[in-house]
């Protein structure tokens, strides 16, 4: 009996101790790797998915961007050394203050700072342009208009971003046991991503307010995302910013098979040089 009490406790005890480590927030950091040019330049953050870390050398979208005569800055904010171990509640002000720097460095053009995010990248590279003055042109690859929780399953949900010390307002995934058995049987998350924005609404307090991106945006939703409605995604992305007068350009496609296909990124960086030349930051001829 009091062994079977002393394993009690200390089951306890190992419980608790990972429900706090769990809950604490993950000390902040980014790992940064600035692909440059020699001369000066218009430069494109390059952020992956939540499983990516930090995008690796030699990735065809990065390879593409330098040949169209941009620096690329492949920054990683989980799941790479010196980051947090996890996308929940990442601190986002090292990636601010990342991005704000840029436009002090002597070989970077500081009007053309441009963000590109990945799945859960793009998310956060909405994210970061609606929250950077120093941003100049987002192209957000499967992305979700709203922040949605923070990946991997927990018996409670968390957001995947905090700032000011503050966990960021976001939309929940479904927890009933219908969305359990799901889970268990390993089918595509699509359908519970798309319960989770049902429930949530339009008018929900975790959208992004992409409004305030001080330039040209391009949605690229894919119909056949097998993670979530990238596709239905990028459309309320785009219906959001045309309800609200946004001043510059938006580009929204639907591509079937987003995941590593040329075109898209060839249209990735047809959008950025357009914008780029547009402020003077390349020539007009194409490089």
């Amino acid at each position: 009996m009091k062994r079977a009490l002393a394993f009690l406790v200390a089951s306890v005890g190992i419980l608790g101790a990972v429900l706090v480590w769990r809950a604490a927030p993950p000390s902040a950091g980014i790992a940064v790797t600035l692909d440059a040019r020699a001369n000066r330049a218009p430069v494109v953050v390059l952020l992956g998915g939540h499983q990516d870390g930090q995008i690796a050398a030699g990735h065809p979208l990065a390879e593409a961007l330098m040949q169209a005569g941009f620096h690329v800055a492949r920054v990683g904010y989980a799941n790479a050394p010196g980051t947090p171990a996890r996308v929940s509640r990442v601190p986002l002000e090292p990636l601010f203050a990342y991005i704000d720097g840029l436009a002090e460095a002597p070989n970077v053009d500081a009007k053309c700072i441009y963000l590109a995010g990945i799945e859960k990248g793009a998310e956060l590279a909405l994210l970061l342009g609606a929250g950077s003055a120093s941003v100049g042109a987002v192209a957000a690859l499967g992305p979700s208009h709203v922040v949605i929780e923070a990946p991997g399953f927990t018996p409670w949900p968390r957001s995947p971003w905090r700032r000011d010390g503050r966990d960021l307002a976001f939309v929940p995934l479904p927890r009933d046991l219908p969305a359990l058995i799901a889970r268990v049987r390993g089918q595509p998350m699509r359908a519970l991503y798309a319960q989770a924005l049902d429930r949530a609404g339009a008018d929900t307090h975790a959208a992004i307010p992409i409004e305030r991106i001080a330039g040209p945006v391009l949605l690229l939703g894919d119909p056949d995302d097998g993670l979530w409605p990238s596709d239905r995604m990028a459309q309320a992305a785009a219906d959001r910013l045309a309800s609200r007068g946004f001043a510059h350009p938006v580009d929204l496609r639907l591509i079937a098979g987003l995941a590593n296909n040329p075109d898209v990124h060839r249209a990735v960086v047809t959008f950025l040089t357009a914008a780029a030349q547009r402020s003077g930051c390349l020539p007009a001829v194409a490089r």
